[in-house]
């Protein structure tokens, strides 16, 4: 939705540079929002979770997500979007597609076309 597109999503993904200081920042959002700590999903993944009584669970990959794209690539495209009085860095609709295409799970594969002709409106709206 931040995007643009008329779907949504059944968690919240952060992607976020791998520090001591935003690990930090992480577990106090995770109590801010009534969290857990964040947990890993398995050793061999760089990926964490925030759940509990949340209204979606929250994960967090670190460094890089599907597709070989890395943070500091997804940040350079990534717009600002308001959110709650918050300015949010928002991945670019074609990095969004191409993580989706490369984790290739059903739920992505689903959502692909909506978010294909999504950018192809957009495209000819500018």
């Amino acid at each position: 939705m931040l995007n643009g597109a008329p779907v949504t999503t059944q968690d919240i993904d952060l992607l976020v540079r791998d520090t001591k200081a935003n690990r930090r920042k992480l577990a106090r959002f995770a109590e801010e929002i009534g969290g857990s700590s964040p947990r890993r999903v398995s050793e061999l993944s760089n990926v964490e979770y925030i759940d509990g009584d949340l209204a979606v669970p929250v994960e967090i990959h670190f460094n890089r997500i599907a597709g070989g794209l890395t943070f500091s690539s997804v940040r350079s495209r990534a717009q600002l979007v308001a959110v709650g009085g918050e300015k949010l860095a928002v991945a670019a609709l074609a990095d969004v597609i191409r993580s989706k295409e490369a984790a290739n799970r059903p739920k992505d594969r689903a959502v692909l076309p909506i978010l294909r002709d999504t950018m192809e409106v957009k495209k000819k709206l500018e």
